[in-house]
């Protein structure tokens, strides 16, 4: 498509975001400037990975939405001009280039919340892909969990088309379909919930409201189509949400890696725009930059009022820390923050550092349909240090509704074992092995699953204390927890799965004796390794050298 005048002598000054945000002059939080920085840092050093980056394509993606129109709200009518902050990652997504001369990005992360332009913007980016790219027969996909919330950037796309006589010119509309006449080219809203998601050979897709998905289900079925295409282009976007064990999740922690560095992939292009102190959630810096749009279409009027209903119904408080402070949260607000317990991992620990030193075990064996937790607790002054093992068995993980647990399994932090029923032996061997390697103090277990498996473990000459799951003796290492994670004297070696766990813990008090017991709102949200955590701690608490025989110890 040939651009109009207006378009052909346009220029965007789209790095003037950039460098104001690497100045200090435009507040964000720590991610979107780690994301700003990679950008200029691969400026330097690209080269050295056939990476280049090309202006011509950066003003040519942008150029091309001064064909659009807006069509609501104050601005209906007028023409589409990105806000800075939109220019920037456009300009990014477009502009970085491989050394075949294709596009680099073949995918987008970004995490804005609510009210930011998200649909007028993706509308922008599936025309650019759908027209204006050089495709020949371009599939572009607008998907979401429903076809409804596909419809939204899409039907945003249908009025741009109509409010342009330009795009009217050359694409055509049947039955929200638009396409152009005498090609193959097509854009189109898909939902999960569509007649058939089979034979896709898609250009471009955009993933709306990722959060919300199940699984892995709709990304795949995009990404496997795109085989055909030289420079496919999947666009994720979403809100913060409530579940830790979710695909968006997975990719929303995927993007921090890849932000932090811990992850090279040239390929994707990772945009999370949040606050940086959770706990200042009625900040208005915070809310500032969590909100890259805000004077535009996210006032601060709006955030106040909702910020004060929060703050007067704390049951609004989640959904104005997930959708306007793009927080992640675990269903709500519940035990330890997910940030805290994520601050105290380091991926660097290993057993093998702590071969020989005191340990302490906790093991939550639940039946053998369900994950089974051991933990592991050293202590070195005052710090402590948790290892978990995981597992569940292979019938479970393979239930379509797991697809988190065969995540979990990849990721080398659920170990499966064979047939129908979790193996307690591959965990007894593990248990005698740890005795062999450590120092092993005791073995604390809840007597209800394990009473042939404690015999065996006990001949082998370790420890067991049997423990009873009850809030008299979860109170003080409960406490103990919070405390060590508040000041950082915790650490983990990182396991999302354990992460997930954490997020779903319920900490109930009772009224009357302050007693604390942890518990958790569905079947589904799995706390085995908190609750290992809290029985291995406790005893770690309590131990005092030669207070007890070794053999079986009952409390």
């Amino acid at each position: 498509m040939s651009a109009p005048k207006q378009a052909r002598t346009a220029t965007f000054d789209w790095d003037a975001y950039g460098r104001a945000v690497l100045a200090g002059e435009i507040p964000v939080c720590r991610w979107t400037r780690l994301g700003v920085e990679r950008h200029y840092r691969d400026l330097e050093t690209g080269h050295e990975r056939g990476l280049w980056f090309s202006e011509a394509h950066a003003q040519h993606a942008l150029e091309s939405f001064l064909f659009l129109r807006h069509s609501k709200g104050e601005w209906a009518g007028q023409m589409f001009v990105p806000s800075p902050w939109q220019q920037f990652w456009v300009a990014l997504a477009f502009g970085w280039m491989r050394a075949d001369g294709t596009r680099r990005f073949r995918e987008v992360w970004e995490e804005v919340p609510r009210k930011n332009g998200k649909s007028t913007k993706l509308a922008g980016v599936g025309l650019y892909l759908f027209v204006f790219d050089g495709e020949g027969g371009s599939e572009v996909y607008t998907a979401a969990t429903k076809l409804e919330q596909a419809r939204i950037t899409h039907d945003e796309a249908v009025r741009m088309r109509q409010a342009s006589p330009h795009l009217r010119r050359h694409i055509a509309e049947r039955r929200s379909e638009l396409y152009v006449r005498g090609k193959a080219d097509k854009f189109v809203p898909l939902g999960r919930d569509s007649k058939s998601m089979d034979g896709l050979n898609p250009h471009g897709a955009i993933l709306d409201e990722v959060h919300a998905h199940p699984n892995r289900e709709i990304y795949d079925v995009i990404k496997s189509g795109q085989g055909a295409r030289r420079q496919p282009l999947i666009w994720e976007i979403t809100t913060a949400g409530f579940d830790l064990s979710s695909f968006g999740y997975e990719q929303h922690c995927y993007a921090e890696k890849v932000l932090e560095g811990i992850v090279q992939d040239d390929d994707f292009l990772a945009v999370v725009y949040t606050v940086d102190d959770p706990k200042k959630w009625d900040d208005p810096i915070e809310w500032a930059k969590a909100n890259p749009n805000l004077g535009v279409s996210v006032y601060l009027s709006g955030l106040r009022d909702a910020c004060e209903r929060a703050k007067r119904q704390p049951t609004e408080q989640p959904n104005f820390k997930t959708k306007r402070l793009n927080i992640w949260l675990a269903g709500g607000e519940k035990w330890i923050p997910v940030d805290d317990w994520r601050k105290c991992g380091d991926a660097n620990l290993t057993l093998d550092d702590f071969a020989g030193e005191e340990c302490w075990i906790g093991l939550d064996l639940a039946e053998k349909s369900d994950i089974a937790a051991v933990c592991l607790v050293f202590k070195r002054g005052r710090k402590h240090y948790v290892f978990f093992r995981l597992y569940l068995n292979e019938a479970e993980v393979a239930k379509p509704e797991n697809d988190h647990f065969r995540r979990y399994q990849g990721l080398g932090e659920l170990i499966v074992t064979d047939g129908n029923a979790t193996d307690f032996d591959v965990i007894r061997s593990d248990l005698e092995s740890f005795y062999k390697k450590f120092e092993l103090k005791e073995a604390a277990y809840d007597p209800k699953f394990a009473a042939y498996f404690v015999t065996k473990l006990i001949d082998a000459g370790l420890t067991m204390v049997e423990i009873t799951q009850t809030s008299s003796h979860f109170t003080l290492p409960i406490i103990e927890v919070e405390n060590l994670v508040l000041t950082g004297d915790l650490q983990h070696e990182g396991n999302t799965c354990v992460e997930w766990m954490i997020g779903n813990v319920i900490m109930r008090e009772s009224k009357f004796s302050g007693l604390k017991h942890p518990t958790k709102d569905k079947p589904g949200e799995k706390i085995d390794a908190p609750v290992a955590m809290l029985m291995a701690m406790g005893r770690a608490l309590m131990f005092e050298d030669n207070s007890i025989d070794q053999g079986f110890v009952s409390l």
